[in-house]
């Protein structure tokens, strides 16, 4: 039980709340005002605390406003050290020495720096003696750093760089020039073609005992690059921090429209049974397996960003780490749930569903009540039959190719329907009171939502028979051509509160103001009622 606090420790206490307040008011205030100051090029020199010693604030080094004063001198070598002809990121030394030694070198070297530039009349730093000009918490900036996406404009133009030469000059392309792999047994890396992937596979935001952290591994390999192409007079990213990882800087960067695949041998098409694969599989065994899905993987390659928007933690087949049953190596995410998760981009189901999203199919999506995964029909996806399969194991090949029949079979059975099998106009008048009837252009509408999902493969996928766009409008009806009316599911008075079904007026507004909303349709306006509906005289 709460015990009651005596008069005197009320007494202390109300000041003291009265003085957090104040407080928060001013550092409120502070935040707002240095906000407006943000920086990308914050880095924070806290060195290890030494045992028994008084630890002094980090120092919060703005790396940018540094180089500028350089007049010139913006080699980088000033404050870098090369190890092997390349520059190492750490302030004049090449690896981490004591905490004393390091703290040595940069009170001896900052501080020098910064006298010359004094005796020079140039705009200098704190000199001995002035600790907490760079030891402070008051005087910070915020950071305004924002980390830069590596996409596929970026990459192809790394790729197609005449100058970015690859290790060996046999090479086609210059893929060797940036990727490797880890040779455990040399202790050194080395360039594996075919066998490509993304940095963040092995370097992750933190440190590990045999591999450098993602920042640490990307500066040292783009930074120096950079810095020898500008050494020759070539053409040259960037070396400053605002040039990657300001955002008003990372939108001037030029995005590439026509990029060709990326070359790694990956297929075309995929079948998805990993069960398919086994040497030997009797007929029950098969029996209890889903049916396989036909995968069209290079159009989801031009859809993508990059290779990690599905291949998140290696390019390996998303069953080598979800499992049937499920597995360390895929976080113990079997592979039913890696696929179907309807909350993760990375999912079939959850990449679809942000898909719908998109202004010409969020008109339709958006009104309907979302499936539960029971309520999906797994044939649309688990579309070929176990016998089409043959002997096993399926080689590779044969996967592939019965993937390709099957894609193409499915985008070319386009059921189009006839002008005369949809009514040109329908009229809604069962709840007139202030207004007259809706006269609706029926067959224009439907056409307008056929056209614009004409080019989207998705689309073309799962709506292939026509009659599926139907539902967009009748969502809970079965597909056909003739639905029932609204009304047969909506009354003139509310369901909500039995099953959540609006009454008919509100379902009707509800249905094409929302779709006209997402879809950005601005005539008419939600709120223009004669737009639609005549008002009746005598109202």
């Amino acid at each position: 039980m709460a015990q009651r606090l005596p008069f005197r420790s009320k007494k202390v206490i109300m000041p003291a709340i009265i003085l957090l307040i104040i407080f928060c008011s001013i550092a409120g205030g502070y935040s707002a005002v240095k906000s407006e100051n943000a920086r990308p090029d914050i880095i924070l020199i806290d060195l290890p605390a030494i045992k028994g010693g008084e630890q002094m604030p980090a120092v919060q080094f703005l790396h940018d406003k540094h180089t500028e004063k350089l007049e010139g001198k913006k080699d980088c070598s000033l404050c870098h050290l090369k190890e092997n002809n390349k520059l190492v990121f750490k302030y004049k030394r090449i690896k981490d020495g004591t905490t004393k030694n390091d703290m040595a070198i940069y009170h001896d070297n900052c501080i020098a720096c910064h006298l010359e530039n004094k005796k020079a009349n140039r705009p200098s730093g704190p000199l001995a003696g002035d600790c907490r000009s760079c030891h402070n918490l008051k005087s910070r900036n915020n950071s305004s750093w924002k980390q830069i996406d590596f996409n596929k404009s970026l990459h192809f133009r790394h790729e197609s760089s005449v100058d970015i030469k690859p290790l060996k000059n046999k090479d086609e392309v210059n893929c060797s020039a940036c990727h490797h792999n880890f040779d455990k047994k040399t202790k050194k890396t080395v360039y594996i073609k075919g066998e490509e992937e993304s940095c963040f596979y092995c370097h992750k935001s933190v440190k590990t005992k045999n591999t450098s952290s993602m920042q640490t591994a990307s500066h040292a390999a783009c930074i120096n690059c950079h810095q020898i192409l500008k050494e020759q007079a070539k053409a040259a990213g960037p070396v400053e921090c605002k040039a990657c990882h300001d955002n008003a800087e990372q939108k001037k960067i030029k995005t590439v429209e026509s990029i060709s695949r990326m070359k790694r041998n990956q297929p075309d098409t995929i079948l998805l049974a990993n069960w398919a694969k086994a040497q030997k599989i009797d007929e029950k065994t098969i029996g209890k397996q889903l049916n396989p899905v036909p995968f069209d993987h290079k159009a989801h390659e031009s859809k993508a960003e990059n290779c990690k928007s599905c291949h998140h933690e290696s390019l390996k087949p998303c069953a080598d780490c979800h499992t049937e049953t499920g597995s360390k190596d895929g976080g113990f995410v079997r592979l039913e749930q890696a696929m179907h998760n309807s909350k993760s981009e990375k999912s079939c189901i959850g990449c679809h569903k942000t898909a719908q999203l998109e202004k010409n199919c969020a008109g339709c999506h958006s009104a309907m009540p979302e499936k539960t995964l029971s309520n999906e029909k797994c044939i649309a996806c688990h579309s070929i039959d176990k016998t089409m399969l043959g002997t096993f194991p399926v080689s590779k090949e044969k996967r592939a190719e019965i993937a390709r029949r099957e894609l193409n079979v499915k985008m070319s059975f386009v059921k189009k329907i006839p002008d005369e099998k949809i009514p040109e106009k329908v009229t809604i008048g069962l709840i007139t009171d202030k207004y007259e009837a809706v006269t609706l252009p029926h067959r224009k509408m439907f056409r307008t939502l056929e056209s614009k999902i004409n080019d989207n493969k998705i689309a073309g996928y799962f709506h292939a028979d026509k009659t599926t766009l139907c539902a967009s409008c009748h969502h809970n009806s079965p597909v056909s051509l003739e639905p029932p009316k609204c009304a047969s599911c909506h009354g003139k008075t509310s369901n909500s509160s039995q099953d959540g079904r609006p009454a008919l007026k509100g379902a009707y507004h509800g249905q094409c103001i929302t779709c006209h909303q997402v879809m950005g349709i601005k005539e008419p306006a939600a709120t223009d009622c004669t737009k639609c509906h005549k008002e009746k005289k005598g109202n």
